[in-house]
């Protein structure tokens, strides 16, 4: 916090000193001097703004091996380089800033709000970028990113950049998801079409539009989107996982695999490779099985996640493992799982008590089951990562389970009832009462959602409790 507040009156000493000498140079005339890094960095800034963001990641690695000293293509590189362990995101960061302070004043101020964006810091973020947005009024991507960015903006925001620049592909982006999440269907639809006409040549806007079709229910068209996703240049292998999710959700399960595995060939980072590999676990667990599919590919998975040393995932991999092996009755199985995901990382993920107690409980061991729920509620006290979903979710389940479902239901409808979890759950507690109606209606709503990830594990599974649930015709 005490940096992010020096940074932030470095910005007002900044602006003050601007208006002092009058207009000044609007745009960003790089500190670089070495062509090819300029170059580079450009190429960086172009696949930043189409979203590619793999791609622009090489852009800006290729412009920091040109000139080492170009602090914001460092910072740049980093903020875009997905699965760098936290101490060295942090020192390219730290080094990325030292370095444009020895450059102009304009560079600067965008490399800060670039760290603090990376770091979370939203707010000292945003008082940077409005810093220079003052300074380069006309710069478009410097007034999205004043307005919040890709991750911050507000419905709000969003409109008013649409408005100052109709002809920006990237504001239509942010309008398109917003509007969605606001409940706007169709204006996010339009919008997103309109990225798509203002943008044709980029595979994101493609996979934007192809997206909300998707959850939209229109699995046609959406499908016709990502397939030209995947035709375009630079290589965008997350559309092949939309071409997955359209055919998963239509239960042809085996095209799903395959267009994953042309994601996996497509990968830009072993990191990118892994989700893909959870993502094909997801098709099995989605389709019911078999049980020896499920795990054989989790243990793909998890072999994979430690040839990368990511403890994490290993942990979490390895307690969704023990909830399949706890299903299928092999309790000395599920419950070395269980031991192996707490000795795989330091600091046991939240979601590793979340998995071991719904193992606990698929096994009716509910002593331990509430061990783990008593983890998981203490770690969301001091966790503001930790799930309310999740913990509400198992709170829910095992009331229920435990003839308690009277019970359940107000701590379930407390929780955010549009998600897939929280629904099946409150399904599930209205059965146990005895609730036809209700549990209709409620397995209705997951089954009508087509917002989804197959990497999701509590997801799939839900729609699949929600699909055996609902009587077939």
């Amino acid at each position: 916090m005490r940096r992010a507040s020096q940074l932030i009156a470095l910005v007002t000493v900044l602006s003050i000193s601007r208006e002092a000498r009058g207009q000044s140079d609007t745009t960003l005339k790089l500190s670089t001097s070495k062509p090819t890094a300029a170059a580079e960095f450009r190429a960086g800034v172009k696949d930043y703004e189409n979203l590619s963001f793999e791609s622009a990641s090489t852009h800006f690695k290729a412009a920091v091996d040109a000139d080492p000293k170009f602090g914001l293509a460092r910072v740049l590189y980093a903020g875009t380089t997905f699965g760098l362990d936290q101490k060295t995101l942090e020192a390219e960061l730290a080094r990325g800033v030292s370095d444009a302070a020895r450059a102009t004043n304009k560079e600067l101020i965008l490399a800060s709000g670039y760290r603090e964006a990376v770091l979370g810091r939203s707010d000292a973020a945003a008082a940077l970028f409005r810093a220079a947005s003052q300074l380069m009024p006309n710069d478009r991507l410097v007034t999205f990113a004043a307005a919040g960015g890709i991750f911050s903006a507000t419905l709000t925001a969003a409109k008013d950049l649409v408005a100052r620049y109709p002809d920006y592909p990237l504001g239509y982006n942010s309008l398109a998801y917003l509007s969605w999440n606001e409940g706007d269907r169709a204006g996010a639809l339009a919008a997103a079409k309109h990225q798509v006409e203002l943008n044709p040549t980029a595979p994101n806007a493609h996979d934007t539009y192809g997206e909300l079709l998707q959850w939209s229910g229109n699995f046609a068209d959406a499908a016709a989107e990502y397939r030209q996703a995947t035709t375009l240049p630079p290589k965008f292998p997350e559309a092949f996982t939309g071409l997955a999710e359209v055919a998963a959700l239509q239960g042809q399960y085996d095209q799903a695999r395959t267009f994953l595995n042309q994601a996996i060939a497509n990968s830009w980072t072993p990191q990118q490779k892994l989700g893909y590999m959870r993502a094909i676990v997801g098709t099995y667990v989605l389709q019911g099985g078999p049980t020896d599919a499920i795990t054989k590919q989790l243990e793909a998975s998890i072999a994979e996640s430690k040839v990368q040393h990511d403890k994490r995932t290993t942990a979490v991999l390895y307690s969704q493992l023990a909830t399949v092996q706890a299903n299928a009755g092999n309790a000395n199985a599920a419950l070395q799982s269980i031991a192996q995901a707490k000795a795989a990382s330091p600091d046991v993920p939240w979601n590793v008590h979340f998995y071991a107690s719904m193992a606990h409980g698929l096994m009716k061991h509910w002593a331990p089951a509430g061990q783990e729920l008593t983890a998981l509620r203490n770690q969301a006290a001091d966790d503001p990562s930790v799930s309310k979903e999740f913990l509400a979710a198992l709170e829910g389940y095992q009331l229920t389970q435990q003839g308690k479902a009277a019970d359940a239901l107000p701590i379930l409808m407390a929780a955010d009832t549009t998600n897939v979890l929280v629904m099946n759950r409150i399904a599930e507690a209205h059965t146990a009462l005895g609730h036809t109606a209700e549990t209709a209606a409620w397995n209705g709503k997951v089954n009508a959602n087509y917002v989804m990830s197959l990497g999701d594990f509590t997801n799939v599974n839900s729609r699949r409790r929600a699909r055996l649930a609902t009587p077939t015709r």
